[in-house]
């Protein structure tokens, strides 16, 4: 079975996170939990940057907007960055992603 991200998605899958909406997790009971559990990502993604975590990542941002999480307004406006960043590095992922396949058709 394919692994999948904290929102069902395939962690393979290059998705638009903005269409997913931000949800609350009984298990990270607090924003202080979420931002917990995205610097602990984030050190892994900076070990060893991949697709599934940077996924990973920008689910825990925005889950960060859900209206449970909104402790201060420092909370949203971080979370929004956060989304915004971890968006711009998945986007990346998906443009090698895209080059790859393309480079790889035009040497077959």
């Amino acid at each position: 079975m394919d692994k999948q991200s904290s929102r069902g998605l395939p962690v393979t899958a290059v998705v638009n996170v903005e269409d997913v909406r931000s949800t609350y997790d009984p298990e990270l009971p607090n924003a202080s939990a979420v931002l917990a559990a995205l610097s602990c990502v984030s050190a892994q993604y900076a070990k060893q940057p991949s697709v599934e975590l940077a996924i990973l990542a920008g689910d825990l941002a925005y889950q960060l907007q859900a209206p449970e999480y909104a402790e201060s307004q420092l909370v949203r406006d971080v979370a929004v960055q956060l989304a915004w960043q971890w968006d711009a590095i998945v986007d990346t992922h998906h443009d090698a992603l895209l080059n790859e396949s393309t480079s790889n058709k035009a040497c077959h």
